[in-house]
């Protein structure tokens, strides 16, 4: 990007409006270019050319890896203040500030309508080269309109009233900034979220039971309470908490409440391009996985031009984790909204949110980030695939919640200890700008995400409040892998039951107690053509809706050779071993497997399978019979961890770029270039060394030292070798010469 100059006379400074003649020049040859064709089809004529310029700005935005961050607006912010943090920001090496357009700040007075301090920023951006994502809150109105108790809440975007209330709204903010030289991306919403139990959602949501079910009567085929149309449709506190319920009412209406959300995204995205088709879309989730808010990122992605996620340690890592794992759980968080941009349509992403500075009173606990916490979540963000990071935020709120805390910038508005770490990355990057052409290398290993059996849980785990053993489960089955450096990817049951995963040499499916025919069918062809496959538990017990199979596994018999026709309970207190090393690998349950076919690889302490192997097709099957990755993820043992990733091991270790040596604390990035290839490491643990093993003959450097890296060659690959102090991080890059 080429800054504009600071020096810029008051009377060329664009404050009330902004008009065409703005628009950067590139922009302006790109639509010249489209409408310069023969007028015998305009109408599709505009409409190519407005994506080709949204398309155009889209590439030039994540053309680049960014640094950016959060500038909320303070009611006690000056012209002059906050020209002088966007000095600071650009001097930082900021190129993207994220805002939030109040509703509240620029509507005080019905009707009467003040973007003075945004202005301000639009101006600042300007002149400094920063572009803005602009997070819209079309859902947030101002407190005179009596409808929330104060900004940040979220009215029901059903309602008629109420869009037709954020239509006035997004006109006027969107169709202001739309053509500054300063607009970047538009936010459709800031963490959006959806559950309520009002009538326009009643409503909605029998107009989703009727595009499902299609007739009454097909309905009524499974509800308890029959219904005399779709539109009687209703969902009451009681049904969610009582004993016994309607599974199937709901199910259908958490799978809706997902719909529901992406739903309204879309008619915000609609009215968004309505007024302004040229620049891209964004939001930023909460939760990659669940249903508890409405959310499902692998169906969200379709909705925004670029994904999102919030990444914030005080909120999402348990208070009572040590530090040195805040590494590896962001890395998990990470890896889900990363593999979900890489499925089809694969999309770019951004870390939206990353939390920059102290938390005191707010987030679940107490925290103070360190320069080294942000330089590894920045490197280790960039590794997985984002194209940008975006701390919250730059200057703490003078008031109210969060009141002085989360800020980049200290108190008074000067630099942080934290600002000279972010500089520095800015630096390397702008050094070493083959670094935007690094993408994450396919992993020949991948965990399934079941949202069927999540969604299912919440409800089969209420009454011992077990909702969470599904995502536990997952978190387990990642960090064993991910320990012991196995490049791996997530993907969703969509992706499983169109046939998609085969490219993938071995596919866990951690606690997938709940599983439809469908997917059942996919499993076994996927496993037919050579594919490997590794599962723990009560695999397809039940269907999605909650109906079981006579025998565990359900409906595999054939795949996975053993079947078991009852089950023994474990209590979560009285984990089991089955080795003399006092592993306690088994959890929850014992299964009286009966062999059919498969072959005993271990057994329990009484003569009984505990894991086998079966060879179906061309592929093959390991299989436990309790829940070993929630062990794992409750007791972290070596020897459980071993039993999870053996399978993986040796693609690992056959990938472009591996990690055949190193603490389980530094975090592995592998990622291929158009002319090598290159690697991330972050160190968690202490003092300690690590072996990098690119394929070919090839010569290291680290694009943080600038310095060479010692090789050696092996088998026809690079070994390069590179000591990381405590809370460092390497970026090694091989090519045949030097960059």
């Amino acid at each position: 990007m080429i800054c504009r100059t600071r020096e810029v006379s008051k009377f060329q400074r664009v404050r009330s409006k902004y008009v065409s003649s703005i628009v950067p020049r590139w922009l302006q040859l790109s639509v010249l270019l489209a409408v310069a064709f023969s007028g015998l089809f305009a109408s599709a004529q505009k409409t190519a050319s407005t994506n080709a310029v949204r398309q155009a700005k889209l590439a030039q935005i994540t053309g680049q890896l960014r640094i950016g961050t959060e500038f909320f607006l303070n009611r006690t912010d000056t012209e002059a203040s906050v020209d002088k943090q966007f000095q600071l920001m650009h001097a930082t090496g900021l190129t993207l500030v994220r805002i939030f357009i109040i509703w509240d700040d620029v509507e005080r007075v019905p009707g009467v309508w003040n973007f003075e301090g945004y202005d301000w920023i639009y101006d600042a951006a300007a002149k400094d080269g920063i572009e803005i994502a602009a997070t819209l809150c079309p859902e947030d109105p101002p407190g005179w309109a009596g409808k929330t108790p104060f900004y940040h809440n979220r009215v029901n975007l059903n309602d008629p009233a109420n869009r037709a209330a954020a239509v006035v709204y997004l006109k006027k903010v969107v169709g202001r900034y739309k053509n500054s030289p300063a607009q970047g991306v538009w936010l459709l919403m800031n963490e959006p979220t959806k559950y309520d139990t009002e009538p326009t959602t009643f409503h909605a949501f029998g107009d989703w039971l009727q595009a499902k079910y299609g007739t009454v009567h097909a309905l009524n085929q499974r509800w308890f309470c029959p219904l005399d149309k779709f539109s009687d449709a209703k969902i009451t506190p009681e049904q969610q908490t009582l004993y016994w319920t309607d599974y199937h009412a709901l199910i259908d209406w958490k799978n809706f409440n997902v719909d529901n959300l992406i739903n309204q995204l879309i008619w915000v995205k609609q009215q968004v391009e309505a007024i302004d088709p040229n620049h891209p879309t964004h939001f930023n989730v909460t939760s990659p996985t669940g249903d508890a808010v409405g959310q499902d990122v692998w169906k969200e992605k379709r909705v925004p031009d670029i994904l999102g996620v919030s990444m914030h340690a005080a909120w999402v890592f348990p208070g009572t984790t040590p530090e040195s794992d805040y590494g590896e759980l962001y890395a998990y968080r990470l890896d889900l909204i990363a593999d979900a941009s890489e499925s089809a349509p694969r999309k770019p992403f951004w870390v939206t949110e990353l939390q920059s500075g102290p938390t005191i009173f707010t987030g679940k606990f107490s925290l103070n980030t360190t320069p080294d916490d942000l330089t590894r979540w920045m490197w280790d963000s960039y590794g997985a695939g984002s194209r940008a990071v975006i701390f919250w935020l730059w200057d703490p709120r003078v008031g109210g919640t969060e009141a002085g805390e989360w800020g980049l910038v200290s108190l008074d508005g000067t630099p942080s200890n934290r600002i000279p770490a972010v500089k520095a990355v800015a630096d390397i990057l702008r050094k070493n700008p083959w670094l935007t052409k690094a993408r994450p290398q396919e992993a020949k290993v991948a965990i399934l995400y079941n949202r069927e059996a999540e969604i299912l849980m919440s409800l089969d785990g209420r009454t011992q409040h077990r909702e969470g053993e599904v995502t536990e489960s997952l978190l387990g089955c990642y960090l064993a892998l991910h320990r012991a450096h196995v490049p791996t990817e997530f993907v969703d049951l969509d992706q499983l039951k169109s046939g998609a995963l085969q490219k993938f040499k071995v596919l866990y499916v951690p606690d997938s107690y709940a599983l439809d025919d469908k997917a059942l069918a996919a499993l076994k062809s996927y496993v037919s053509h050579g594919g490997t496959l590794w599962a723990d538990g009560l695999t397809a017990w039940k269907n999605s809706t909650g109906e079981i199979r006579p025998t565990v596994p359900g409906g595999m018999t054939d795949i996975f050779g053993v079947e078991a026709s009852d089950i023994y309970p474990v209590q979560p207190r009285n984990p089991y071993s089955v080795t003399s090393q006092n592993e306690q690998g088994g959890e929850l349950w014992k299964l009286p497997l009966e062999l059919k076919g498969a072959d005993v690889v271990m057994k329990t302490k009484s003569g009984k399978p505990f894991e086998v192997k079966h060879t179906f097709g061309k592929g093959q099957v390991y299989y436990f019979e309790s829940a070993v990755t929630l062990a794992y993820a409750r007791r972290f043992n070596p020897v459980v961890q071993q039993w999870i990733v053996s399978p993986a091991l040796a693609e690992a270790a056959s990938q472009e770029v591996s990690m055949p040596q190193g603490s389980r604390k530094i975090l592995f990035r592998g990622m291929t270039l158009p002319d090598g290839a290159c690697a991330i490491l972050s160190n968690w643990g202490d003092d300690g060394q690590a072996t990098v093993s690119f394929r070919g003959v090839s010569i290291a450097t680290d694009a943080i030292t600038g310095k060479a890296v010692p090789t050696t060659q092996q088998d026809g690959r690079t070994l390069a070798t590179v000591n990381l102090a405590a809370g460092s991080v390497a970026v090694l890059r091989v090519s045949t010469s030097h960059p």
